[in-house]
């Protein structure tokens, strides 16, 4: 998926060209394919073709031939690329970035939520990521959605921490006049993958979460509330180490709760009662919870609050008491499940008070002799080194 486009012969070892052809435009369909052969068969050009090869060539051809139609696959590239990011933003074109980032390379579009597209750029062979508001939240007609947007770098420049993104450059582009991001490329999954594939231990479901709440203790030190957290903004690397991103709707602590009426800033599934109820001032408990939810659906493969609709997700968060998750794991250490009451508390004066407060609880797992065995297994999985410090 690092190629514009691929040479290949019609007769490979292992796999036939056509085959080759079609693997790559199911997983990465920007690619364009060539494929040359020395004993061409209509049967498969017309296949080839069919399947989305840019072309099929008979030998002996001259060098002009494959050159102009090497020319003419990277012209179509260009252009297909154009339209997938065009649908990704809404009208953003690639011309627009590569004017705008001369230095980078295009590669692929990461993903897309509901503020922005994320696209892996490279540079002397370094990825990066860069986010880019996307049209309709905003950017030319909403002053604070830009202000939103671009508030996340603030935020993350003073934020030196293993586990949160860095932040490389921000701004406006001179091409285009987008507000963008330009960050760490991080290579793994989110969160949400392992999840559903439901094949972590506990014990390395216990130190993502410690590395999560470790992170957010980091940002609330220097007063900032996330307000998303949720696993689809934890990236999980080679050795479960995870960074924690998009801060798109981070806010000071001081103005968390100035929210208009009726104005829901997050993810409803993930978001604390007092966010919705205003009873209680929205602080970095509400991250907690957040939290909380996070940890009991990785844990159980659930998540504790159900509904059929958001309204019925919000009452749920607000007044069900979630199941017990020993209930669902008959297993669970009651450490564990003491960790997830802890963070899950309704009134936020009941819950921990800090995240530090929640790595502090995880880091005294295995004082008494019943959890040990637990804490054992955890400082393996770590290999060594401070226990998330």
């Amino acid at each position: 998926y690092k190629y514009n486009m691929m040479l290949i012969d019609s007769k490979l070892p292992g796999i036939t060209g056509p085959e080759l052809l079609k693997y790559c435009k199911e997983h990465h369909p920007a690619i364009e394919v060539v494929i040359i052969t020395g004993n061409p068969e209509l049967e498969e050009a017309v296949s080839s073709l069919k399947i989305g090869a840019f072309d099929y060539l008979s030998k002996p051809f001259t060098v002009k031939k494959l050159l102009s139609t090497v020319e003419a696959a990277l012209l179509h590239h260009e252009q297909v690329m154009a339209g997938m990011l065009g649908d990704g933003v809404r009208g953003l074109d690639a011309n627009s970035i590569m004017q705008s980032f001369p230095e980078h390379r295009i590669v692929k579009t990461l993903g897309a939520g509901s503020t922005g597209v994320v696209i892996q750029l490279e540079k002397d062979k370094v990825p990066y990521a860069l986010k880019i508001l996307r049209p309709n939240a905003g950017w030319g007609m909403d002053e604070e959605a830009v202000s939103r947007f671009l508030r996340e770098e603030k935020f993350l420049t003073r934020i030196d921490h293993s586990n949160v993104i860095k932040i490389l450059q921000s701004g406006i582009s001179k091409v285009g006049g987008f507000p963008y991001i330009i960050m760490e490329y991080v290579e793994g999954k989110v969160l949400t993958y392992y999840i559903k594939e439901r094949r972590l231990t506990l014990e390395q479901k216990i130190y993502i979460i410690s590395q999560i709440a470790s992170a957010l203790a980091a940002v609330h030190k220097f007063g900032v509330l996330h307000r998303d957290i949720k696993p689809g903004n934890v990236i999980v690397e080679d050795g479960y180490k995870i960074k924690l991103f998009d801060f798109g709707i981070a806010a000071l602590k001081d103005n968390a709760s100035g929210k208009k009426k009726n104005e829901v800033i997050g993810s409803p599934a993930y978001m604390a009662p007092e966010v919705f109820t205003n009873e209680f001032p929205v602080d970095n408990r509400a991250d907690i919870f957040s939290l909380g939810i996070l940890a009991y659906e990785l844990i159980t493969g659930i998540k504790p609050f159900q509904g059929q609709s958001v309204d019925s997700m919000i009452e749920a968060i607000c007044t069900v008491r979630p199941v017990e998750p020993s209930k669902l794991v008959p297993e669970l250490p009651e450490c564990v499940q003491a960790l997830l009451e802890g963070m899950l508390r309704k009134i936020p004066a009941d819950r921990f008070s800090s995240a530090s407060e929640v790595v502090a609880k995880i880091n005294s797992f295995g004082k008494k002799s019943s959890e040990s065995s637990l804490w054992i297994h955890l400082k393996n999985v770590i290999r060594g080194g401070k226990v998330w410090s």
